[in-house]
């Protein structure tokens, strides 16, 4: 498989150092991989030069730029090699032995399709499902995730034909790229992958989830360093998507929609004394709503 996987890293050098095993475990070799350390002050670049030699592309911004921006970065140097797939990865994750095979055996057994997701299950519940992908309710832009918390070993079917699938990790074919761009790093953290797979489904591309190729998500990892900060960019980036692809009467309905989402949301979290969420809430909805969406950015 003409693959080049791309990982992400902030500040989490262990579990980077954990998810490159994992993908080298799993058939990859070394020379396949680009880390990008998004502006880590924890020596991140080094521990992992120290582990891994310098086979390992690594590559270090200055400051942190977002997700989305290291993923733009690594597919960048990538694309110098003409990679056919690129594995877009965050580091707080890692997959069984099979995983590549899985994948490879999907792009083999389904040509047509053009984007897959992994089953992602929870680092701390390991037979429990995190994402499966996603789906449209008809008629709106409101997703549901029929498997969240489902138990791993249900039967699934080879392939599941889905509406979203998640950023943390998904296998994308370089005609997508070449065709639609790079992620929006103007979101730069949270959402960018929607905005990439609207763009995507806009553009003819089909995507699935593939249930027998496995990976864990350390969830709480990153998200619990800013909680406010997660908060708020989950809540603005959200209302943007809608803005940028909605139809005006979905946007009217999403609107007071929102409304009642963030009250209902407001009110668990003074509940649960979390006061200090309720701002994010707040400057989320406003700048989502009412501030102007920033041009596309790589």
């Amino acid at each position: 498989m003409n693959l080049t996987v791309i990982i992400v890293n902030y500040n989490l050098k262990k579990d980077t150092e954990e998810c490159v095993l994992s993908i080298l475990d799993a058939g990859a070799d070394l020379s396949q991989l680009i880390v990008v350390d998004n502006g880590s002050s924890d020596n991140s670049a080094q521990y992992l030069r120290s582990k891994f030699g310098s086979t390992l592309n690594i590559v270090r911004t200055e400051d942190v730029r977002g997700y989305a921006h290291g993923l733009n970065l690594g597919i960048q140097l990538a694309k110098k090699n003409n990679p056919e797939w690129l594995l877009l990865m965050s580091n707080d994750t890692f997959v069984d032995r099979d995983f590549l095979r899985e994948m490879e055996a999907a792009t083999n057994y389904y040509p047509k399709l053009s984007i897959f997701g992994p089953m992602i299950l929870f680092a701390s519940l390991p037979n429990r499902i995190w994402f499966l992908g996603q789906y449209l309710v008809p008629g709106t832009m409101i997703t549901y995730d029929p498997y969240r918390m489902k138990p791993a070993d249900e039967s699934y079917s080879d392939i599941l034909n889905v509406d979203f699938l998640n950023g943390c990790s998904f296998l994308v074919h370089r005609s997508v790229i070449d065709k639609i761009g790079l992620l929006d790093a103007s979101l730069f953290m949270y959402a960018e992958e929607v905005d990439f797979f609207w763009r995507a489904k806009h553009a003819g591309f089909k995507m699935a989830a593939v249930p027998k190729a496995r990976m864990w998500h350390r969830v709480s990892a990153i998200m619990d360093q800013d909680k406010p900060g997660t908060r708020f960019l989950r809540i603005r980036n959200q209302i943007w998507i809608y803005r940028r692809f909605g139809k005006w009467w979905q946007i009217i309905f999403l609107f007071f929609f929102t409304i009642i989402r963030l009250l209902i949301m407001g009110i668990k979290d003074i509940l649960s004394r979390q006061k200090n969420l309720v701002f994010p809430i707040l400057r989320g909805f406003l700048e989502g709503w009412f501030q102007k969406i920033p041009s596309f950015t790589e």
